[in-house]
């Protein structure tokens, strides 16, 4: 699935499952990484197209690692 930049996305996590929200940054393609920002930390990182869906849960960050 490609997303278009700016969509707000929530990521599947193997640890916390689903959360979001994240701002698609980059996509090229449907079989390229996606770049997402963190709205909260906005730290930002590469992620499988196949783990991330269409924005519908509350934001989520780490807050210890708030600047």
């Amino acid at each position: 699935m490609t997303f278009p930049i700016g969509t707000i996305v929530d990521l599947k996590d193997g640890l916390f499952g689903w959360r979001g929200q994240y701002k698609v940054v980059a996509q090229k393609s449907n079989f390229e990484l996606v770049k997402i920002q963190n709205l909260g930390t906005k730290s930002q990182q590469f992620v499988a197209p196949d783990k991330l869906r269409l924005g519908r849960l509350p934001q989520f960050f780490i807050r210890g690692l708030q600047a």
